[in-house]
């Protein structure tokens, strides 16, 4: 009962704070983007290029570290939603080609990955259950 109250309280200040505050929305964006690339790293979320190649809704970004048999190895998972662009049409393994490169170029600690998956993601407007999945497999060191 008590976590309940507290996370209702954090809730509501946050609350005020936004809606009686002057901010501009794409003002507050800029401040969550600067602080999540000081923390993990400048470029971490993907860039306007890239959500302009493919014409997506929504990005994701997931990152994975894990050592096995005393060797690191770590990989991003750049989710893209409801691409609608003439490349991403026409030649839609080339696309996740170029997504994953510009990727790499812009995360400044891309060199602690192995590997870079790809998955473009198609939802249908009408049955949230339909999901179409299509997935790239890229090794960084074929971007450095």
């Amino acid at each position: 009962m008590y976590l309940s109250s507290y996370k209702h309280s954090i809730l509501l200040a946050l609350f005020l704070v936004f809606s009686l505050s002057s901010c501009d929305v794409e003002d507050v964006f800029k401040v969550f983007k600067w602080s999540v690339d000081s923390f993990i790293g400048e470029g971490f979320l993907p860039s306007e290029e890239i959500i302009a190649l493919g014409a997506f809704q929504r990005t994701e970004v997931n990152v994975q570290q894990k050592t096995e048999n005393g060797e690191s190895a770590g990989t991003i998972e750049l989710k893209l939603y409801n691409g609608n662009s003439e490349a991403l049409r026409l030649n839609e393994e080339g696309t996740a080609r170029k997504c994953a490169e510009l990727y790499a170029e812009g995360f400044s600690k891309i060199e602690d990955y192995q590997k870079i998956m790809i998955y473009f993601i198609q939802t249908d407007p009408n049955n949230p259950d339909n999901i179409a999945i299509t997935e790239y497999a890229f090794e960084v060191k074929d971007f450095l």
